[in-house]
């Protein structure tokens, strides 16, 4: 009983840093100055830049990911250190989401050195569009669905 009192502890106290992580991630990648991810953006945290480019009515949800490196087989993913990417992805009315994730560190690493621009994405059922720069999303958002 005291094993299992013993590692139901320390798989809890593992789970509640996990989470202080990637809480602490998620708050620093929102207050990222879009400058910082894209020369000649302003100095707008990526979090109110992201809300003014979808609009007041898109719902973002934000989470940390492994910025889908990952392959899915055991065998190649083993001992690798994964990029921690932090991803808002907005909802917007017409149905698309807007996926916007930031390299944050590594999973081994943790946090670390400066936040960078991984993927910008707008996706429409099975229809999938790369957005290259930031300064391009608020136009591809507005444009045809």
């Amino acid at each position: 009983m005291r094993l299992f009192v013993a590692v139901f502890g320390i798989s809890l106290l593992a789970a509640a840093q996990e989470s202080t992580r990637d809480q602490r991630a998620i708050e620093q990648a929102q207050q990222t100055p879009v400058s910082m991810l894209e020369a000649g953006l302003p100095n707008q945290p990526l979090g109110q830049w992201l809300r003014d480019a979808v609009g007041p009515s898109a719902k973002i949800t934000w989470e940390v990911n492994d910025c889908g490196e990952q392959t899915g087989n055991p065998d190649l993913d083993r001992g690798r250190d994964f990029p921690l990417c932090v991803e808002g992805v907005a909802k917007l009315t017409d149905g698309r989401l807007v996926s916007v994730s930031v390299a944050m560190g590594t999973f081994q690493k943790g946090i670390s050195g400066t936040p960078s621009l991984w993927s910008i994405a707008i996706l429409m059922g099975d229809r999938y569009e790369s957005v290259r720069m930031l300064r391009d999303l608020p136009a591809r958002i507005k444009g045809p669905v």
